[in-house]
């Protein structure tokens, strides 16, 4: 019985750690901080365009490839070839296994017009934010949804 219900508690906490939900500004802040904590790389990718996805892939990798010459030749391809380009995600996710986690509380969610939104949240202790677009019914974390739009 209790070999059972322990069975079942680490089922339910597997599946929980992998959903995201991308149904509101926060809700896609928590879920990428979740993504990052459980190096969870579709998860991750789930909650961002593409370019801002591939943008942070590229950034988490700058510090392995300033330390391995042969790495940082493969960081150069990311762009160009699918092989880079999982070589230097599987680098990433073991970097993301390897480091601490990061806690956060959401602080407030400031709208910047109709499909726009910013997430001011602290990491840590340390204040931060994050921007993010809507595309139909979901958020997704978009570096470029900060600017100014004439």
């Amino acid at each position: 019985m209790l070999k059972t219900l322990l069975f079942s508690l680490i089922l339910v906490g597997f599946s929980l750690a992998g959903e995201v939900d991308l149904s509101t500004p926060s809700k896609a802040v928590e879920s990428y901080y979740d993504a990052l904590n459980e190096a969870d790389m579709n998860a991750l990718q789930e909650t961002m365009l593409e370019d801002s996805y591939d943008t942070d892939i590229q950034i988490y990798a700058l510090s392995l490839a300033l330390q391995d010459k042969d790495f940082h030749k493969v960081l150069k391809e990311y762009q160009k070839s699918d092989k880079a380009k999982k070589i230097v995600i599987a680098a990433v996710e073991q970097k993301l296994r390897n480091r601490q986690k990061k806690s956060i509380i959401i602080q407030e969610e400031i709208p910047l017009g109709k499909n726009r939104a910013m997430v001011k949240f602290t990491e840590d202790l340390q204040k931060k934010q994050l921007y993010l677009s809507g595309h139909e019914n979901t958020w997704k974390i978009d570096y470029l949804a900060g600017r100014k739009i004439n």
